[in-house]
């Protein structure tokens, strides 16, 4: 299995979606080392799966810039809040 390949199950499985949307809304973020999942629809979601696995969520309100940003700065969020 890729990077790629695992960044999208794990996305698909935290942000709710079927393997073939997070594919779908998958981008590379080559400046990060990370994989980006924006859910395209009004109030969507965001993920940054990094190659460690260790992923940064934002919801809408967040722009792109600063959630690239924060995810290069270090900040992550728990896997163990998508459980809740």
């Amino acid at each position: 299995m890729t990077e790629k390949q695992k960044a999208v199950e794990l996305a698909a499985k935290l942000l709710k979606l079927t393997e073939t949307e997070a594919d779908e809304y998958c981008h590379e973020l080559a400046e990060a080392g990370a994989w980006y999942f924006s859910v395209p629809v009004r109030g969507g979601d965001s993920l940054i799966v990094g190659p460690d696995m260790t992923v940064l969520y934002a919801n809408s309100s967040v722009s792109f810039e600063l959630h690239v940003s924060e995810f290069k700065k270090g900040t992550r969020t728990p896997i163990e809040l998508f459980e809740q």
